[in-house]
C-alpha cells in the first residue's frame, strides 16, 4: 500500500471510529437514560394502581360499615334473618359495586346481588356461580377467618375467571362483639373498563395487563397483544424483552393471597421512546458521512502535494542505487518537502563525488579496502592487528628474457593484459590485491575483508589463475606473443594487518614471516619445476577439497625451521594428467629420502618418468650419496630466494 493509501486508510479509520464510537456511546447512554425513565414511569403507574385499589377498598369499606352499623338496617336484618337478598341489593346500589354476597355464621350464602349490567348470566345462573366460587378454598378460608376474628378485611381476590378488588365486613349483633354472625363481601371487578378509566387522563404509552394463571383478564391493550406480552415476559420482576423485533421494558407484580396465581404487568416500548433520538442519530450519521467525504477530498488534495514529491524522491533513490548520480529532484516549494528535495540533490552531489573518489582510488587500492575506509574512516589510524591470513605471491617465469624481446609500449600492454586477467581471478575469489611487484602479484585473504575459508579461496584463485593463463597462452600464440608461465606460492599463518606508512602516505597491507614464506614458496617452484606450491598450514585448512602432492621439507632463506611443501595440482573432482601410481611411488621414495635411504630413494624417484619434481629429487639423492651429510634431518636447505 502506498503512502496515499495509508493516509486515506488512517483518516477513514480514525473518522469512522470516531463517528461510530460517538454514535455507540450516545446510543448506549440514551438507552440507559430512557430505560431508567421508562422504569420510573412504570413504577409511578404501579403506585397509581395501588392507590386506586386502596381508595376503592377504603370507600367500599366505609360505605359497607356505615350501612351495616345503621340501626334501621339492623332491625331489618332481624326480621329477615334467613333472606339477605334485598339487603345485598341495597348495598350494591349504595356502593355501585359489581358483586355483593352475604354469608351467615355457618358460611351459607344468604343473599346475593343481581348480576351486573354487563353480565350475560341469568339470576339463577349467577347465584349458582357465586355459590360455586364461595366454596373455593381461598374464599372459604378468608370468610372463616373474618367470622372468627370479627375484623374487616380488604384484598384482591380471584373469583372464578374474574379478578376483584374486595372488602369483607363482619355482621355483628353488637358493634362491640369480637365475633361475627355473618360476612358481607363487596367486590369491584378489575376489567378493561376499570383499567382504561384509571389511565384516561394520563396520555401514557404504557400497557397495563392484569392476569390470572397467565391469562389476561383486564388490559388497555388488545387481547392478542396482552397474551403476547405475558408470554414474552415470563420472568419475574423488572425485565427487558423483545417482541416482534421491538424492545420493551416490563414491570411485573403479584397479588399475595389472591387465590390462584394473579398479578399485573406494566409494559412500555423502549424503541418507541428512542425513536426521536434514533432519527437524530441518522441525521448525525449523515452529517458524519458528508464530513468524511469532504475530508477525503481535502486529504486527496493534500496528499497530492506530499505524495508526488515523495514519489520523485523514491524514484531518485532508485536511480542513485542504480548508479545514476546525475539524477536531480525538481521541487521549488518552500515547505518541508521542498527542503527535503534540495537536501536530496545536495546528497546526490556528495555521493557522486564520493563514488568518483571510490572509483579512482579503487584503481590503486583494492575496492574492499576503499569501501572499508570510506565506511569506517577511523580505520585509517596507524594501528596493526595480528590475524591469521593466507598470502599468495605469483611471478612470471623468465620475464626478463621476454621483456628484452619486446619494445616498451608493447611490453606494458602485454603485461597489463596479463595482470588484469590475474586480478580478475583474484577478485572472483574474494582476494585482496595488495600490490603489483613489477610482473609479480601479492594478494591476501582473511578477516575482516574476506569471509569464509580464506585458505580454500586462495587455492581456488591460484588454480583459476593457472587455468586462465592456459587459455590466454593459446590466444597469445595465435597472435605471435610469447606463451608465458607463472609460478605461485601460497602460505597461511599469523601476520600483522593494518595501515603501514606515515601520515602523508599509507598502505593497507600485511607484514610478517608468513608473507616472507609465501614469497619464498613462489620461488621454490623454480627448484622443483612446479607451478603452485602451498604450505602445510594451508593444506590443513582446505582438507580434501583439492588434489595435493607432498614435495619435500625445505628450509627457505630467512627461516631456521623446516617447512613441508605441497604441490597443488587441481580440484579434488578434476582429472590429473599424471598417473596416480606415480604419486604413490613419489611418496614412498620421499619417505626413504627422509629416512636417509638415499640409494633406495634414488631408485624410487628414477622410476617416475616425465615428472620434474621426481627428477629434481633424484638429483638431490645423487648429491647426498656422493657427499653424505653428517646430521641428516630430512630437511633440504635452499640458499636462493
Amino acid at each position: 500500500m502506498g503512502l496515499r493509501g495509508k493516509i486515506f486508510t488512517a483518516f477513514f479509520t480514525i473518522l469512522a471510529l470516531l463517528l461510530g464510537g460517538t454514535i455507540h456511546y450516545t446510543n448506549s447512554q440514551t438507552t440507559e437514560f430512557q430505560t431508567a425513565q421508562i422504569t420510573g414511569q412504570l413504577r409511578s403507574t404501579k403506585i397509581r394502581f395501588e392507590k386506586k385499589f386502596e381508595s376503592e377498598r377504603a370507600n367500599l369499606l366505609k360505605l359497607v360499615r356505615t350501612i351495616t352499623s345503621d340501626q334501621k338496617y339492623r332491625s331489618f336484618l332481624q326480621q329477615v334473618k334467613d333472606n339477605y337478598f334485598s339487603f345485598a341489593e341495597e348495598i350494591i346500589l349504595d356502593t355501585n359495586a359489581d358483586m355483593v354476597f352475604v354469608v351467615d355464621e355457618d358460611m351459607i350464602v344468604r343473599g346475593v346481588s343481581s348480576p351486573s349490567k354487563g353480565s350475560k348470566l341469568k339470576r339463577d345462573e349467577y347465584l349458582a356461580t357465586i355459590l360455586e366460587h364461595v366454596e373455593e378454598t381461598h374464599v372459604d378460608d378468608l370468610l372463616g377467618e373474618i367470622l372468627e376474628t370479627g375484623k374487616n378485611t380488604s384484598r384482591v381476590l380471584t373469583f372464578g375467571r374474574d379478578l376483584l378488588n374486595t372488602v369483607h365486613v363482619p355482621l355483628k349483633e353488637s358493634l362491640s362483639d369480637d365475633y361475627a354472625l355473618g360476612v358481607v363481601s363487596v367486590g369491584i371487578i378489575i376489567d378493561d373498563e376499570w383499567v382504561n378509566d384509571l389511565l384516561k387522563d394520563e396520555g401514557s404509552d404504557i400497557h397495563v395487563i392484569f392476569y390470572i394463571d397467565g391469562r389476561p383478564v383486564a388490559a388497555n391493550a388488545p387481547e392478542d397483544l396482552s397474551w403476547a406480552f405475558l408470554k414474552a415476559a415470563r420472568g419475574g420482576g423488572d425485565e427487558s424483552f423483545v417482541f416482534e423485533k421491538e424492545r420493551y421494558i416490563g414491570l411485573k407484580g403479584a397479588f399475595e393471597r389472591a387465590g390462584r396465581p394473579a398479578g399485573y404487568l406494566f409494559v412500555a416500548s423502549l424503541d418507541k421512546a428512542m425513536a426521536p433520538f434514533v432519527s437524530l442519530q441518522w441525521k448525525i450519521f449523515a452529517l458524519g458521512v458528508a464530513a468524511l467525504v469532504f475530508g477525503l477530498v481535502v486529504i486527496l488534495f493534500l496528499t497530492n502535494r506530499i505524495v508526488f514529491p515523495i514519489r520523485m524522491l523514491v524514484r531518485g533513490t532508485k536511480e542513485i542505487l542504480d548508479g545514476n548520480y546525475d539524477y536531480t529532484v525538481e521541487n521549488k516549494s518552500r515547505d518541508e518537502v521542498g527542503q527535503l528535495a534540495r537536501a536530496f540533490n545536495s546528497m546526490t552531489g556528495g555521493l557522486k563525488e564520493k563514488e568518483q573518489i571510490r572509483s579512482l582510488f579503487g584503481k590503486y587500492v583494492h575496492p574492499s579496502i576503499v569501501s572499508n575506509i570510506m565506511e569506517n574512516p577511523g580505520n585509517l589510524q596507524q594501528e596493526g592487528t595480528r590475524r591469521i591470513q593466507t598470502l599468495l605471491f605469483s611471478d612470471i617465469q623468465g620475464f626478463t628474457t621476454i621483456s628484452e624481446g619486446m619494445d616498451a609500449e608493447h611490453l606494458v600492454g602485454f603485461l597489463n593484459e596479463y595482470l588484469g586477467a590475474m586480478a580478475g581471478e583474484l577478485t572472483a575469489c574474494d582476494g585482496i590485491l595488495d600490490k603489483y611487484l613489477g610482473d609479480g602479484i601479492m594478494a591476501f585473504w582473511g578477516p575482516p575483508l574476506t569471509e569464509g575459508n580464506h585458505a580454500r579461496l586462495a587455492c581456488d584463485a591460484a588454480l583459476g589463475m593457472q587455468l586462465k593463463l592456459a587459455d590466454m597462452r593459446r590466444d597469445w600464440q595465435a597472435r605471435g606473443l610469447p606463451p608465458i608461465h607463472a609460478r605461485i606460492g601460497v602460505a597461511t599463518g599469523e601476520v600483522i594487518v593494518g595501515n603501514i606508512g606515515c601520515e602523508q602516505a599509507q598502505d593497507y597491507t600485511c607484514i610478517g614471516d608468513t608473507v616472507n614464506l609465501s614469497s619464498r614458496l613462489e620461488g621454490v617452484n623454480k627448484v622443483y619445476g612446479t607451478r603452485i606450491i602451498i604450505d602445510e598450514a594451508t593444506l590443513d585448512m582446505v582438507n580434501d577439497h583439492f588434489k595435493v602432492r607432498e614435495l619435500d621439507t625445505v628450509r627457505v632463506k630467512g627461516r631456521d625451521g623446516g617447512t613441508r611443501i605441497f604441490e597443488l595440482q587441481g580440484f579434488a573432482s578434476s582429472a590429473v594428467s599424471k598417473p596416480e601410481d606415480n604419486f604413490r611411488r613419489y611418496a614412498d621414495a620421499l619417505a626413504l629420502y627422509r629416512a636417509g635411504g638415499f640409494t633406495d630413494a634414488l631408485k624410487g624417484f628414477q622410476s617416475i618418468k616425465d615428472d620434474p619434481p621426481a627428477s629434481i629429487m633424484a638429483e638431490a639423492c645423487r648429491h647426498l650419496i656422493e657427499q653424505p651429510p653428517e646430521n641428516w634431518d630430512g630437511i633440504r636447505t635452499l640458499t636462493e630466494k
